[in-house]
């Protein structure tokens, strides 16, 4: 079994932080809908947006996602896209934040 993945979130964001979890969440789903219909340009646009707002609310680990989705995309690679929507949806599965 894998342990959560800690993150410390500034606790000034407490309010905002569950609603961009979710929407990653959200996104997870989005994205294989995407890939199933090979609308890369709409995952690439995801995923670019993922990589530069995970780093923002202190999710380094999904904007590295992002980022490598976003490459995936640009290449047209089905594959490695569905790759990184599992790889995000684990680790929003085992996501644990803590506020200071």
């Amino acid at each position: 079994m894998l342990e959560n993945d800690v993150v410390v979130c500034d606790a000034d964001l407490d309010d905002i932080i569950p609603q961009y979890l979710e929407s990653k969440r959200e996104e997870c789903v989005q994205l294989r809908l995407l890939a199933a219909q090979g609308d890369f340009k709409q995952i690439r646009s995801i995923a670019h947006g993922m990589k530069g707002s995970g780093g923002c609310y202190g999710f380094s680990v999904i904007s590295n996602i992002g980022g490598e989705m976003e490459l995936a995309a640009k290449a047209a690679n089905l594959a490695e896209v569905l790759a990184q929507v599992e790889i995000l949806k684990s680790y929003m599965g085992r996501i644990e934040v803590r506020y200071e």
